[in-house]
């Protein structure tokens, strides 16, 4: 069956200069003519732009004077038949121009339905497109340009490598198990194969070393800030994100819901959550924000728990700390500016932590060394190359081809038949292969362009 044209907008809501519907598909040309004012679309050459008017195709008006460019198959993004309309940027104008191309012929496009087309055509791998949706999404420059990277082509060629070398190693044990009296047919010893195995899976490992860093770049570092009422909890988010984001109130139990609020800490995007003060006996309301202050603990990267220098330490920084087992968390000694309760060094004997930053949230003392120990504590600079792993998809596929590649270690070490290396090298190499979408089903590729905006 002929493949269906499709249609959507490719430009953000909202208002601009310039605004862009897309078609793509075998009828691109002869939609549009339907609702096109100007020199004949069959006479578009490929990559040139065409002035001409978007007209009603229900009673003639002029919709608005435009800009149309074609590209040819397979020169094209999806490789099909492609034709953008440029507009003036009023999403009233892009929508009736959308709604003219429906009419005439074309279907409304799915949520990154573009993108499925142009991996189903080979333009691009699965990795690549999903790095699109990265670039779509990314919210600060580093994240862009691991995204750039991605689409570039720098990790499908990483594991075109390591699929390269898995697949040389597999046709050599194949050979040998099919002419074993060959003597055209070059041996393996058990020591040479497992040496080549350990080669790729410490590749593949420094890799999966860089995922959290890439998570972070992709969406930001979660900080949660946690501490007992009145502790300056919510004069720590304000003074970190500069400007006033949290109530602050001397009453105890001020902050009753989770405040986030995301800040760019040298090309780090970390976002800070402001929690409810933790305690005993609160009121039903409080209680519930004190619940999803502890999910928050539990889904944090990182915890700042702070501690009121001015007041004498009591139960319920207890709680606090508490609170904290086995995760990773700073300690803010927090209103050095007033006469301390406690000292200092009181507080890293209870918390055992290696990790105590004085400060006063509301005069802005210790904040910047604050911020620097944050930023360090996610980057650690330990990075071998400039390739690194962003996606939680990639992780898992690449953790599962590490178990299999040490099974085929462990066999190649008790020198077992090389019809069981073979069988995991194959798997192995299946799984690196569902990265780039050499082996992939419909549910997956579904499940990773729905999250597409709809235009890409």
């Amino acid at each position: 069956m002929k493949n269906e044209t499709i249609a959507a907008i490719s430009t953000a809501s909202g208002s601009g200069a310039i605004g862009i519907v897309r078609l793509s598909g075998p009828d691109s040309l002869s939609i549009l003519k339907k609702t096109w004012f100007g020199i004949g679309p069959d006479q578009f050459e490929p990559r040139r732009f065409y002035l001409g008017e978007i007209r009603s195709i229900s009673n003639g008006e002029t919709i608005d004077q435009v800009l149309a460019v074609w590209m040819k198959d397979p020169s094209s993004y999806t490789g099909e038949d492609t034709l953008e309309i440029h507009a003036h940027g009023s999403w009233a104008i892009l929508e009736l121009i959308l709604e003219n191309l429906l009419a005439s012929g074309a279907r409304l496009a799915e949520p990154g339905e573009f993108t499925l087309r142009a991996f189903k055509n080979g333009k691009v791998d699965l990795a690549q497109a999903e790095a699109v949706a990265d670039l779509i999404s990314a919210t600060n420059r580093e994240a862009a340009r691991l995204a750039e990277r991605q689409l570039a082509g720098s990790l499908s060629l990483f594991i075109s490598k390591l699929k390269n070398n898995l697949t040389v190693l597999r046709a050599q044990m194949e050979a040998m198990i099919d002419f074993p009296e060959d003597e055209d047919v070059q041996g393996l010893r058990y020591n040479e194969i497992s040496d080549r195995i350990s080669s790729v899976e410490n590749e593949i490992v420094s890799l999966l070393k860089t995922y959290q860093e890439g998570r972070i770049y992709r969406d930001g570092a979660r900080v949660a800030i946690v501490g007992r009422p009145n502790a300056g909890k919510s004069s720590l988010l304000n003074s970190l994100v500069r400007q006033e984001r949290a109530i602050v109130h001397e009453t105890p139990g001020t902050t009753r819901d989770v405040v986030e609020e995301t800040i760019d800490l040298e090309g780090l995007p970390v976002r800070f959550l402001d929690t409810a003060g933790i305690r005993h006996d609160p009121e039903p309301i409080e209680a519930l924000g004190i619940r999803r202050t502890i999910d928050r603990i539990q889904a944090a990267d990182l915890i700042l728990a702070v501690f009121d220098s001015n007041r004498p330490w009591n139960d319920e920084d207890e709680e606090v700390l508490a609170s904290l087992k086995e995760r990773n968390f700073f300690c803010v000694y927090n209103k050095i500016d007033l006469p301390a309760a406690f000292p200092a060094t009181y507080l890293l004997d209870r918390s055992r932590s290696n990790h105590l930053f004085p400060v006063s949230a509301k005069g802005g003392i210790g904040l910047e060394e604050l911020k620097s120990s944050i930023r360090a504590h996610f980057l650690k600079g330990d990075r071998s190359s400039d390739l690194v792993l962003t996606s939680l998809r990639h992780k898992m596929a690449l953790e599962k081809g590490v178990e299999a590649l040490h099974a085929v270690y462990e066999s190649a070490q008790k020198r077992l038949s090389y019809e069981f290396l073979v069988s995991d090298l194959r798997i192995a190499t299946n799984h690196l292969s569902e990265i780039t979408g050499e082996i992939t089903s419909e549910a997956v590729l579904g499940e990773i362009f729905s999250k597409f905006c709809i235009g890409k």
